[in-house]
């Protein structure tokens, strides 16, 4: 039987030189790269990226995931995991073992010791504290009820009982020292205590109100005093008076060196992809936005997302405390979301985030659509690729009511500036990188054109659409295409019209509602318009100024 996995069903897991992924092609454009950043801001001890970066393709593994998910959204398991992730077990221990492989036993030595010591106790507490809690918590998920099982062997087995009482043996021991520290002039003597007055505790005393904050203490197991106490050579001189204990503080060390548990060490990495995502989406879901558990399919390519959104978008959307010191990303480290459509009218903050419904129905491949400018068509574009990447990951999406087709790709073409370095022009670059793609993509495909051919006619980019959405058609891929171009919406019983709306009172409001309806014929229109700077809001303004 293999050992527990957080994140792959039994004997799935990549092998070490299979797993370095790299930034998947399509995250800039999805404005995925800016969710992972902020995903993974505040847990920068933990290489989290390449996780983010494998999506998984096998429904039982995307399963798998969602039931921790859902289990470590129930109180109890949240509360455990993040007690115990908070205590950052592997980084502590690989910590404090790269500080004993340095260790020359020179001025440091004894307090490096007493460090690992300290690492290891911790480890101790922290392992029966998961083992006792899960058991009692009856996990539901594989995963979580697999690594119960697991640690109630662990820990009753002999090398972690012994870990465990000697660990108790040597903290006990060294608890009981007792010392003084005398100091005349220049010179500091360190002696065992024989019921000298603590003038330590009566100088404090006299002196504790003068003191601005923090308090007055001696040091203990735990305090960042005995580096102090190392660094000033008395640690030397107390292990000089009580050799017997260093010697087992060494001993312990030398014996325990490879106390981590592998089971232990994975599962200290891999719950923090978990929690990570949740703390990510707490403050978005507070703002009264919904997220779900997709239902999965590899074979059937009926979708539906009811009041869906772009979750980048909504996490720039959250008020800035939230950002910097609640569960989402710190301030300084937050993205500015890329957005081809700036959302002028829209109201900031996360409650006001307009939702949209996208789906897909029996033939139905290729949503078309068109619509003015800004009117929130790049944004949806974006959403439809994120709801089928975040669910490659196991990852509960934005919206509610989800059902997904499972994808083993995502294509996108967003539009671009012409590069001055490559020998060919805008309109010869998009056609070799849609010849490319077209070439590489396959019937379970995600296909994602936004404002394809802008740089040629209309009659050109109509020509070049319709051949590009018949390829696409034929292959049977789904696709999402924003276009200006509205003949495209009905070219065939596979596609399917959207249209981006305005406020019927008045043109220049955009509703950023999305829905299903046929194209009205004005999206060229109002295209060309904003191109030469006669759209309605230009000329309102320059009316009215």
């Amino acid at each position: 039987m293999s050992d527990p996995d957080l994140l792959y069903p039994a004997g799935t897991r990549p092998r070490d030189e299979e797993a370095a992924p790299t930034q998947p092609a399509h995250f800039a454009d999805l404005n995925l790269d800016q969710v992972v950043t902020a995903v993974t801001a505040q847990r920068s001890d933990v290489d989290l990226t390449p996780i983010y970066w494998s999506p998984l393709s096998s429904l039982d593994a995307l399963r798998y995931r969602q039931e921790v998910f859902e289990d470590l959204e129930r109180q109890e398991l949240g509360d455990l995991a993040r007690t115990i992730a908070s205590r950052r077990l592997n980084f502590h221990f690989h910590y404090q073992r790269k500080e004993l492989r340095e260790d020359d036993r020179g001025l440091m030595h004894h307090y490096r010791t007493r460090s690992f010591l300290n690492a290891a106790d911790e480890y101790c507490v922290a392992v029966l504290d998961l083992c006792g809690r899960l058991e009692r918590a009856r996990p539901r998920s594989r995963a979580l009820a697999e690594l119960s099982g697991y640690l109630r062997s662990y820990v009753a087995a002999e090398p972690f009982r012994a870990l465990h009482a000697d660990t108790t043996q040597l903290q006990t021991a060294l608890a009981e020292i007792h010392y003084a520290v005398l100091l005349r002039g220049n010179r500091l003597t360190v002696a065992r205590y024989d019921g000298e007055a603590d003038y330590g505790k009566r100088v404090a005393s006299s002196f504790a109100r003068f003191q601005v904050g923090g308090s007055s203490r001696a040091p203990d197991s735990d305090s960042s005093d005995w580096e102090d106490y190392a660094s000033t050579g008395i640690l030397d001189l107390i292990a000089q008076l009580y050799p017997e204990v260093f010697a087992r503080l060494d001993e312990f060390c030398s014996k325990h060196q490879d106390y981590l548990d592998p089971v232990v060490a994975r599962y200290d990495r891999d719950i923090q992809f978990y929690l990570a995502y949740l703390d990510y989406i707490a403050p978005i879901r507070a703002g009264g936005l919904s997220f779900s558990y997709p239902r999965l399919s590899d074979s059937d390519k009926t979708e539906q997302a009811l009041d869906t959104f772009d979750l980048a978008l909504a996490h720039s959307l959250l008020p800035r405390p939230e950002r910097r010191h609640g569960l989402g990303v710190r301030a300084s480290r937050e993205p500015t979301p890329r957005r081809s459509e700036p959302e002028l009218n829209r109201p900031r903050g996360v409650e006001r985030v307009v939702v949209n419904d996208l789906s897909f129905d029996g033939p139905e491949r290729i949503l078309v659509v068109s619509g003015p400018n800004n009117g929130g068509k790049t944004t949806l574009a974006r959403t439809l690729g994120q709801l089928h990447y975040l669910a490659r990951l196991g990852c509960p999406v934005p919206g509610r009511e989800t059902a997904l087709f499972v994808c083993d790709q995502i294509f996108t073409h967003f539009e671009r500036a012409e590069d001055s370095t490559t020998m060919t022009g805008r309109l010869q670059t998009e056609l070799n990188e849609l010849h490319a793609d077209l070439a590489a993509a396959t019937g379970a495909s995600l296909i994602i054109l936004n404002e394809i051919f802008n740089s040629t006619t209309s009659a050109d980019a109509l020509f070049l659409s319709r051949e590009i959405l018949a390829r696409i058609s034929d292959l049977d891929a789904l696709c999402i295409c924003v276009t200006f171009l509205d003949e495209l919406a009905s070219i065939n019983h596979k596609t399917v019209s959207m249209v981006s709306l305005v406020d019927a009172a008045d043109p220049a409001i955009r509703t950023h509602k999305v829905i299903r309806k046929p194209a009205d014929g004005k999206a060229y229109a109002h295209a060309i318009a904003d191109k030469y700077g006669l759209g309605y809001e230009r000329l309102l303004a320059e009316l009215t100024s």
